[in-house]
């Protein structure tokens, strides 16, 4: 007997275990974390096409929300030529995204190989977050109170790539866009004040346009020497055969005149061609020039944009303090509007939340519900046949139902009836209401299954248990 109850309290117990094993949901490693902490992640590229969590890595052009981005400002903002800078995860204010998990990357552009150590590395990881892979990576969650992450470079002048993959659960990992951070010069090879180093740039180009130009007069002054020089050997060797031949001086003289126009003709041409090089040359400039000054509107609007961001927070707090300002009548309607919208929009939800239930219990119980119109036209011709039938008021006349509910007896004996009843009508005394649904069908089968194959576990070891104890005891 004892054996019995035992075995029995030792299968309930293990039976309950399994079942609270398997019906309370376990949550999942953050893809972020195993994508930054662990030796072997570090070797998958995140990069588009990329299968990651079995699927591919989208590029920030397909995303779903192209709002998010990466701020990168120098830990020192009154020291544009740090070498600490923070890259913080921006959500978008009017985001729908929950849980957003990141990881933020770090890239030599020079390093076509990849196989240098990095010139710059993470020093400080997010809030809630961690630094991986040699300090390439870092991670984080999207939070309030999330912290920007902290990159060191070694020296001034070292580029650095950056940008972020995020997803939410288990979707696919999406990229943001890339940054290119120069050390003491800012985002984007840039300083935070001016363009410095497009204007660098377009001074070299400059320069190259004269040195070609210089080698180009060069070029030319040589074949203008050389053409002299041959005008003088052709004269030389005229006269020479001048005084050789006489009496063919007007032969030797056309002969002069024709030598002497060739040369000028090869001259003009070598002039032509030099100068069309010098045009191309010249264009090609202007072409750069061009192309600079998109660089650096481009370098101004992203500027712009960080600066609207930046100031964000400000135009939050000017739309605060215009909210708890002086006493104004308007002010005072627009509140008791916005509280009536307000109250309206919960009163609609609950509305729907109540309507989901019924269809639900509906469902559960095998119950096609009517339409609403088509229920309301029902309970109206029930309501006006019925009455059409009994008519009710004269039926109560000829009885005498009213004069007897309106008799003291009658009164008091409906209080006594009712003092024993619990609040909320017949309904709850009768059990009618808060009556529990049944289970569907798979689940209690998955319960039951789950359930017989503990129970037969259970049952399986206490008889091995008890076989080998009576084998120690037989000898």
């Amino acid at each position: 007997m004892k054996h019995s109850i035992a075995t029995t309290t030792c299968t309930f117990f293990l039976a309950a275990t399994g079942v609270f094993v398997l019906l309370v949901p376990q949550q999942a490693d953050a893809y972020a974390a195993w994508f930054v902490d662990r030796r072997a992640s570090c070797f998958t590229e995140l990069v588009p096409d990329e299968i990651v969590m079995n699927n591919k890595i989208l590029h920030h052009s397909k995303s779903i929300e192209p709002g998010i981005h990466l701020d990168i400002s120098p830990l020192e903002s009154n020291k544009p030529s740090s070498l600490e800078y923070a890259v913080k995860f921006v959500l978008p204010q009017d985001t729908h995204l929950n849980d957003v998990q990141y990881v933020i990357q770090l890239r030599d552009p020079e390093d076509f190989f990849e196989d240098a150590e990095l010139p710059a590395k993470f020093t400080s990881a997010p809030t809630n977050g961690g630094i991986g892979c040699g300090g390439a990576r870092a991670h984080g969650r999207a939070r309030m109170e999330d912290s920007p992450a902290i990159v060191t470079f070694n020296d001034l002048d070292v580029r650095i790539e950056v940008w972020a993959g995020w997803a939410t659960g288990h979707e696919a990992v999406s990229l943001t866009e890339k940054v290119v951070i120069v050390a003491g010069r800012g985002v984007n090879g840039q300083h935070f004040d001016d363009f410095g180093e497009f204007d660098d740039y377009l001074y070299d180009d400059m320069i190259a346009a004269e040195l070609e130009e210089e080698d180009i007069e060069a070029e030319r002054e040589e074949i203008e020497k050389e053409i002299e020089f041959a005008e003088e050997d052709a004269v030389e060797a005229l006269e020479e055969k001048r005084i050789e031949t006489e009496g063919m001086g007007s032969v030797i003289n056309e002969a002069e005149e024709e030598v002497v126009e060739a040369l000028e003709a090869n001259r003009k041409d070598a002039n032509k061609a030099l100068n069309e090089l010098k045009d191309e040359i010249i264009l090609k400039q202007k072409e750069h020039a061009q192309n600079h000054q998109t660089k650096i509107d481009e370098a101004k609007r992203k500027q712009a944009q960080k600066k609207h961001h930046d100031r964000h927070p400000d135009l939050e707090d000017m739309e605060r303090r215009f909210k708890d300002g002086s006493e104004d009548p308007r002010k005072e309607k627009l509140r008791d509007v916005l509280d009536i919208k307000d109250n309206l929009e919960e009163s609609i939800e609950q509305l729907k939340k109540n309507d989901m239930k019924e269809h639900s219990n509906a469902k559960r119980r095998h119950i096609k519900p009517l339409p609403k119109e088509e229920l309301k036209i029902d309970m109206q011709e029930l309501k006006h046949k019925l009455k059409q039938k009994l008519n009710v008021g004269k039926l109560k006349e000829k009885l005498g139902v009213n004069e007897l509910f309106e008799s003291k007896e009658i009164k008091m004996l409906r209080g006594k009836l009712k003092e024993g009843i619990p609040r909320g009508g017949e309904s709850v005394y009768h059990a009618e209401k808060g009556a529990p649904l049944p289970p569907e069908g798979k689940h209690f089968l998955f319960i039951m299954f789950s359930f017989f194959i503990i129970v037969g576990f259970a049952r399986w070891f206490l008889d091995k248990r008890r076989r080998s104890n009576k084998g120690r005891r037989v000898n």
